[in-house]
């Protein structure tokens, strides 16, 4: 067998692994094993595509005159803006997958947890004990104090995307090119539904009259961090209190179903084409904490779920219309020591 077959050959092997690995990454919540074996097989792929132009040469200095060169230049360069601004279809093919990932079940590992420690200057300490279920997929979350009347106090953490501004999304086959302009004029881009019951509460109004923080004007880096990806304990403080109330709430974007889907809410332009994506309103849990009960540990409770495109900061506590979104968690503990 000559070089030329066995480069041939291991392009359309790498080829074939490619695809696989490419079509799993993009129905299949994120695999290591699946990761590494499409970075692996891409750089043998490339190395082939090297050894197969140095073997072609000739036959491409001659391809490199025609003048439909410029033609495949000009429609490559098309495809990559329109893949780069995120244009239909492009948008709808990223959405779909991503749907796909947020409403595949996915088997828990109970082994495995992230660990968080943050803001523990306080004397009152706290651990956070998250353990998910089948349908946790990156989701946003805030986790904040009130006092015992239910009065805001103070934020312990919140997603990155959420405290910074940094969401890029909510264009539909109608607004894409109107939202653009938008988008590019406002310089930040906000999902308004995926915590509305800690942004209202929190009631910090913007300068545009929302709630949630822009990318101008972004929440510190003391009660921010990166999306959990897993299991998780956050371990933190907060100054001494004899009672108070933690909440905890959750949103996992493109959950959507037959209660909040493309055909729900017709008149909220929010949830079809503003700052919103479709999906089940986020999700809240509470534990009443008090320090004169001497009890270490509390197991939060489901209590509601917010409004589906973040127009208000009620707790509505009907979740008969919520699916999956009631299996993104198993449970939550929260441990309390002074």
């Amino acid at each position: 067998m000559n070089f030329r077959k066995i480069v041939s050959l291991s392009i359309g092997f790498s080829f074939v692994i490619l695809l696989i690995t490419g079509i799993l990454s993009y129905f299949q919540v994120y695999s290591r094993s699946t990761a590494t074996l499409h970075t692996v097989f891409g750089i043998l792929f490339s190395i082939g595509i090297l050894w197969h132009l140095k073997n072609n040469f000739r036959s491409l200095k001659i391809y490199l005159k025609s003048k439909i060169l410029v033609f495949i230049v000009c429609i490559g360069f098309a495809f990559f803006l329109a893949v780069y601004y995120q244009i239909v279809p492009f948008n709808i093919l990223m959405d779909y997958g991503a749907t796909q990932k947020a409403t595949t079940k996915k088997e828990l590992n109970r082994s495995m947890y992230e660990v968080l420690e943050m803001n523990t200057i306080h004397d009152l300490k706290l651990s956070i004990d998250v353990l998910r279920s089948e349908h946790y997929w990156h989701p946003q979350m805030a986790i904040w104090i009130e006092d015992k009347n239910g009065n805001y106090v103070e934020t312990l953490f919140v997603s990155k995307a959420t405290a910074k501004g940094l969401f890029f999304g909510g264009r539909s086959k109608d607004n894409f090119k109107d939202f653009d302009e938008k988008k590019d004029a406002s310089g930040d881009y906000r999902r308004v539904n995926a915590l509305p019951v800690w942004s209202h509460k929190r009631n910090v109004k913007y300068a545009d009259g929302l709630y949630v923080p822009p990318s101008n004007n972004p929440l510190p880096d003391a009660i921010s961090g990166e999306t959990f990806t897993d299991n998780f304990q956050l371990i933190t403080s907060t100054k001494e209190r004899s009672e108070f109330i933690l909440k905890i709430e959750i949103n996992v974007a493109f959950d959507d179903n037959e209660s909040y889907s493309a055909y729900d809410f017709p008149d909220d332009e929010t949830f079809h084409n503003g700052t919103g994506q479709l999906g089940q309103p986020s999700i809240i849990f509470e534990a009443r904490i008090d320090m004169n009960d001497e009890k270490s540990y509390y197991l939060m409770d489901l209590i509601g779920h917010g409004h589906h495109s973040g127009q208000n900061g009620i707790i509505y506590s009907d979740v008969s219309s919520l699916t999956t979104a009631k299996k993104i968690i198993e449970r939550i503990v929260i441990g309390v020591k002074s």
